[in-house]
């Protein structure tokens, strides 16, 4: 067996080793406001998702599902933070410069569309429950 064949097999078992090892892994994370956990593999797939009973009750409700989207991601970032310096020793790269750790925050405010042109029209000034005509010179469409 020549060497590049060696090397070749041996990457592939140590490759092999390290996915078993990050089956294996858990990383568990938490939302903002500590009412949903998640819980994934060090490959970054979801295994475990718990919500505390306050997260279904009152104003916590609008925020569900921004809560579990965060909870993963955060999860996943632990996950991929703490596999990529095996995967970059498996591939002979250096591991990446530290990065400046930021204070975790709440989810970002989604992005809001701009107003409507003003030629537009209103929607909120039709009455879509009548049957009346709309006055002339008023144009509905």
């Amino acid at each position: 067996m020549t060497a590049p064949h060696r090397d070749l097999r041996l990457m592939q078992q140590q490759a092999g080793e390290l996915d078993a090892q990050l089956a294996a892994t858990r990383h568990t994370a938490r939302s903002a406001d500590q009412l949903i956990t998640a819980t994934v593999t060090g490959q970054e797939k979801l295994v475990d998702l718990r919500i505390d009973d306050r997260a279904l009750h009152g104003t916590h409700l609008q925020k569900l599902g921004l809560g579990i989207v965060e909870a993963v991601r955060n999860a996943r970032t632990a996950a991929r933070a703490s596999s990529l310096p095996h995967l970059n020793a498996l591939f002979g790269k250096p591991a990446p410069p530290p990065s400046p750790s930021a204070p975790q925050t709440a989810a970002p405010e989604p992005t809001r569309r701009a107003a409507a042109p003003a030629d537009d029209e209103n929607f909120e000034e039709l009455d879509f429950l009548t049957d009346d005509e709309p006055e002339a010179g008023g144009g509905r469409w």
